[in-house]
């Protein structure tokens, strides 16, 4: 009786990493279409053709366009690819620091090069919101997640030190402040450099939330 055939794993692992390169190619073509032509003008079959894939393809990854969307903002949130965007190396090692005034410059440096990256792709999820049901919900559910992850830095924060409001609250005005909106209205409209919004973010939360005792 023949032996036999042992499948090679190298096999599994370039199916798994073909896989990764065409999602990656799907969703950054689908970030040069929303940017340049809208959330509704931008259709499967023209973020297919962008990649180089069928518009089945697509389909079989994503599900929906507005999942292609979140995808692409999942993607300049987490470049590495991090299920959770806390886990990546600044969030944790603003997580790790004990000095609260160095956590908030680190938070807010971060938070300010995020927010350059996102707020093209943030700006297609906002605007195509209000017209697009579908849109709204995933826009709340992505707002929801923002919250969450505010919370987190105000608790971690909370660690370090007396706040001068509730945890709670904390969060919810590092959520207002952190917003891509924010960013979008004082870099975008009035010109100022990514610099600038880390230094003001940084003194405008010192000033909401640490005690100057």
């Amino acid at each position: 009786m023949a032996k036999p055939v042992k499948k090679r794993a190298y096999t599994s692992a370039l199916r798994t990493e073909q896989a990764a390169r065409t999602r990656r190619l799907i969703v950054e073509a689908a970030a040069e279409l929303f940017v340049s032509a809208g959330y509704a003008r931008t259709t499967i079959k023209e973020i297919a053709l962008h990649a180089g894939v069928a518009p089945d393809t697509v389909y079989a990854i994503f599900g929906t366009k507005v999942r292609v969307l979140t995808a692409v903002l999942d993607l300049r949130l987490a470049p590495g690819g991090e299920e959770n965007i806390l886990e990546t190396d600044q969030p944790r090692a603003m997580r790790d620091e004990p000095d609260q005034c160095r956590q908030l410059r680190m938070f807010a440096w971060d938070i300010a090069a995020i927010s350059a990256r996102i707020r093209p792709i943030f700006e297609v999820l906002r605007t195509a919101a209000a017209v697009e049901p579908e849109v709204e919900e995933v826009f709340a559910e992505m707002e929801q997640h923002r919250l969450a992850h505010m919370r987190q830095v105000a608790a971690w924060l909370a660690r370090r030190g007396p706040l001068m409001v509730s945890r709670n609250r904390a969060g919810e005005i590092i959520w207002t402040l952190t917003s891509p909106d924010v960013g979008r209205m004082l870099c975008d409209v009035q010109g100022w450099s990514q610099a600038e919004h880390a230094t003001w973010l940084e003194g405008t939360l010192a000033c909401a939330l640490l005690s100057s005792g």
